[in-house]
């Protein structure tokens, strides 16, 4: 016959094996979370490096067909941001 006190031990240590396991499946959840967001990240740094590397392209582009026109914008950018600073 099981005493009080031994049914106390055994719900002590059903208590911390169910909560062993839900730290388990926790810990597990949260690192495929992080799996994900670090790919996310990764995924993220491309897309923006390549369309990066597309405006730079673009612009080089740009200035070549019009130079003309691309100083002059670069000259009224020039006055403008000087404007501002005063």
């Amino acid at each position: 016959m099981a005493t009080a006190d031994d049914k106390v031990k055994n719900a002590i240590q059903e208590g911390t094996e169910a909560v062993d396991d839900k730290i388990l499946a926790v810990a597990e959840k949260a690192s495929e979370v992080n799996k994900r967001a670090g790919r996310a990240a990764v995924s993220t740094i491309d897309d923006g490096r390549d369309a990066f590397e597309h405006a730079l392209t673009c612009g080089k582009a740009a200035i070549r067909s019009k130079p003309i026109t691309a100083v002059a914008v670069v000259a009224v950018l020039a006055y403008l941001c000087g404007r501002l600073k005063r």
